[in-house]
C-alpha cells in the first residue's frame, strides 16, 4: 500500500547541507519535494575558537552532553581522534539527544534520550557532583543546563555552531505556497518561515517535536500535527498520518 505522501508536494526548510537525507526519505514515499532552505549552519561568531579550545581538553569533564547532530559533527573529530590515538587521560561519558545525534558522534554513547528531546535527557540524567560539558547551538536556551545544575552538576556550555536565517527569492517562494505540506524541523526554521511568509502556509503544517510547535504557534502559525520525537522519520510519519485522515 502506498504512502499518503505519494504525489503530494512537501516543503522542507532545512539547511542545504542537511536537506539530502530528508529529501531522500520523502522521495522514497513518492512525495514531490519543494526545497526552501531558510536556515544555514555556520561557525560561531568567534569562528569556533572557544569551542575548539574547550574540546581540546574534553577529557577534563565527567560527561559531555550533545543536543543535536550539528553539535555532534563538531565534536566527533576530537573524540574519534583521541580514541584512535589513545592519548586522552580519560574519556568522559557521553549523552546524546536522540539516536541521530548518538550515531553522529562516532563513538560509544552511554545515554541516549528517546524520544529525542532535551527535556527527556534532563529527566534521565543522574544526579552527581562532577563536571558536564553541554555542546549546543547558539539558539539553544539554558533549560537543559539548568536542569543538570539542579541535579548537582557543574555545567560548562559551549556554542558549537551558529544557525542563521536565509531569505528565499520570490521564485522559490511561489512553489512553496502551492505545496500540500510544510515540514518545520526546528524553532529557527519556524522563525525563518514567519519572517519570509508570515502566517501563510500550505494546508498542512507538521512540526518536529513540541519545542518547534511551541515556537510556531507563538508566531501564529497553525500547526496541524506535532511529531512526538525530534527525528526526521517521526516527522514524516506524522505527516503521513495527517494526510491519511484527510
Amino acid at each position: 500500500m502506498g504512502s499518503p505522501l505519494d504525489n503530494r508536494s512537501v516543503v522542507i526548510t532545512r539547511s542545504i547541507s542537511q536537506n539530502e537525507s530528508l529529501r531522500r526519505l520523502l522521495e522514497a514515499r513518492g512525495a514531490r519535494v519543494v526545497e526552501v532552505p531558510l536556515i544555514a549552519i555556520t561557525e560561531p561568531e568567534d569562528e569556533g575558537r572557544e569551542r575548539d579550545e574547550v574540546l581540546q581538553h574534553f577529557d577534563q569533564f565527567d560527561w559531555i552532553v550533545v543536543t543535536s547532530p550539528n553539535g555532534a559533527d563538531c565534536i566527533a573529530p576530537f573524540l574519534v581522534a583521541a580514541h584512535a590515538a589513545g592519548d586522552a587521560e580519560r574519556f568522559p561519558s557521553l549523552a546524546a539527544v536522540g539516536e541521530a545525534t548518538a550515531r553522529s558522534l562516532g563513538v560509544t554513547v552511554a545515554m541516549t534520550a528517546n524520544p529525542a528531546r532535551a527535556d527527556v535527557l534532563a529527566e534521565q540524567f543522574p544526579t552527581g557532583t562532577g563536571s558536564v560539558l553541554v555542546v549546543q547551538g547558539n539558539l539553544a536556551d539554558d533549560s537543559l543546563s539548568s536542569s543538570l545544575r539542579a541535579k548537582g552538576w557543574a555545567v560548562t556550555q559551549v556554542v558549537a555552531y551558529r544557525t542563521v536565517q536565509l531569505r528565499p527569492t520570490r521564485e522559490i517562494m511561489l512553489p512553496a505556497m502551492a505545496a500540500d505540506v510544510l515540514l518545520l524541523a526546528s524553532g529557527s526554521a519556524a522563525n525563518a518561515w514567519f519572517d519570509a511568509f508570515g502566517t501563510t502556509t500550505p494546508p498542512f503544517v507538521v512540526a518536529m517535536g513540541p519545542s518547534t510547535a511551541k515556537v510556531a504557534s507563538a508566531l501564529g502559525i497553525d500547526v496541524s500535527a506535532v511529531a512526538p520525537e525530534q527525528t526526521l522519520e517521526s516527522m514524516i510519519q506524522t505527516a503521513e498520518r495527517v494526510l491519511a485522515d484527510v
